[in-house]
């Protein structure tokens, strides 16, 4: 599928906790899906979309008993991920040290995304992140002619 200009695309699927590869699967089924689109992202936006799609996947699995969903949505302008799942509790920071082993994703999301966010949904949370295309650069050549 390619992108039309203010089209939105939209995906939607499920995520098995118990599964023993749960957060790999995940991530290659929305990278792939995202490549699918044909979208005006860099291969850097790529990783960086795998990067945080596994810490916020991983947090979901990780700190809930129930199952979550991930919801990929093109909107024209960004990409944005949302990751429901059946926790109440918003994430926050713990404030990790430098080398500690785990406890630094959120910190990750905030300084790699374009912008990130959660809220609470009737039957637990949302947590939301966003990446953008890179901005256009000008072509030197072009400019010299």
């Amino acid at each position: 599928m390619t992108d039309l200009p203010g089209q939105t695309l939209f995906h939607s699927f499920q995520v098995d906790p118990e599964g023993p590869a749960s957060v790999p699967t995940a991530r290659r089924l929305l990278l792939s899906l995202v490549r699918g689109w044909n979208l005006p992202l860099a291969d850097e936006t790529h990783d960086d979309l795998g990067l945080l799609s596994s810490e916020v996947i991983d947090n979901a699995i990780r700190h809930t008993s129930g199952p979550c969903s991930v919801t990929v949505r093109w909107t024209g302008a960004r990409l944005r991920v949302e990751v429901t799942d059946t926790a109440a509790g918003l994430p926050t920071s713990r404030g990790r040290a430098l080398y500690a082993e785990s406890g630094r994703g959120l910190l990750l999301v905030a300084s790699v995304a374009a912008s990130w966010g959660s809220a609470r949904t009737a039957t637990g949370k949302v947590v939301w992140f966003e990446v953008a295309p890179a901005a256009p650069t000008a072509d030197p050549d072009r400019l010299a002619s």
